[in-house]
């Protein structure tokens, strides 16, 4: 699976398309990413600067307009792969999904 990230909003523009993995961008798509193309069951994270450090988003859904600190300023990404289910689900060890809500866990079996 891929992502594609895009210089202008509603996917328009130049675009670069990304695999599973670190990647710094290069001097194409360095600082100019306006929308994503995020796959269901996948997320990326955006960071500010090449080295995956300073202000970071993370997406799991296609996102027409970044919004916020990294609207034109993503120097770095991390495409992975998820579980399908949100950070808050957790499975114990004897197969039975819990979630976290309002400081307490609840069994979703």
């Amino acid at each position: 699976m891929t992502v594609t990230v895009y210089a202008d909003v509603d996917y328009k523009g130049k675009s670069a398309t990304l695999g599973e993995g670190r990647h710094k961008l290069d001097s194409s798509m360095n600082d100019c990413i306006s929308s994503v193309r995020v796959p269901s069951g996948w997320k990326v994270t955006l960071f500010e600067h090449a080295d995956f450090t300073g202000a970071q988003v993370t997406l799991e859904a296609d996102t027409p307009k970044l919004e916020g600190d990294l609207h034109d300023k993503a120097s770095s990404i991390v495409v992975a792969e998820t579980d399908g289910r949100p950070e808050h689900v957790f499975s114990d060890p004897n197969g039975d999904d819990w979630f976290y809500f309002e400081d307490s866990y609840t069994s979703t079996s």
